[in-house]
C-alpha cells in the first residue's frame, strides 16, 4: 500500500514539474516570437533607428573594416546591412499587418505608415548614415 503511494507521489511531482518546464519553455519561445517584434516595432517607431540587436553584427564588422582601412570591403559590409535590415523591416510590416495583437485599427495604421515612410528613407539613403544611432 505504501509502495503504491510512494509511486503516485513521485509521478505527481514528475507531472507537476514537467507542466511547470512547459510553461517555462512557452514563455521563452513567445518571448521569442512575439515580444521581440514588439519590442523592434516599438525601438522603430519612437526613435526612427535600427534595432540594436539587428545592427550588433555589422557594426562590429564596420568598424573593424574602418579601423583597417579596407573600405571596399567596409561598402559591401554596408551594403550586406541595407538588405538585411530592410528584409527585417519588412516582415516586420508583414507581421504588424496580420497581428491581432495591435491595441486598435488606428495605432495598427499609424505604426504601418511610420514603417512603410522609413522602409522608403532607407532604400533612397545614399550611405550608411541612416544605420548610426
Amino acid at each position: 500500500m505504501t509502495v503504491i503511494l510512494v509511486d503516485l507521489l513521485i509521478f505527481f511531482v514528475c507531472l507537476i514539474l514537467i507542466m511547470l518546464g512547459s510553461m517555462w519553455y512557452m514563455r521563452m519561445i513567445l518571448n521569442m516570437m512575439v515580444g521581440q517584434k514588439h519590442r523592434d516595432l516599438e525601438i522603430l517607431t519612437s526613435t526612427g533607428t535600427v534595432p540594436e540587436r539587428w545592427s550588433r553584427k555589422y557594426t562590429a564588422r564596420m568598424i573593424r573594416l574602418r579601423e583597417a582601412g579596407e573600405l571596399e570591403a567596409l561598402r559591401r559590409v554596408e551594403i550586406a546591412a541595407r538588405k538585411k535590415y530592410r528584409r527585417k523591416l519588412a516582415r516586420l510590416i508583414t507581421y504588424l499587418s496580420h497581428t491581432p495583437l495591435v491595441e486598435n485599427e488606428e495605432a495598427r495604421n499609424h505604426a504601418m505608415q511610420l514603417l512603410k515612410r522609413m522602409d522608403r528613407e532607407w532604400k533612397e539613403a545614399i550611405g550608411p548614415a541612416w544605420i548610426r544611432s
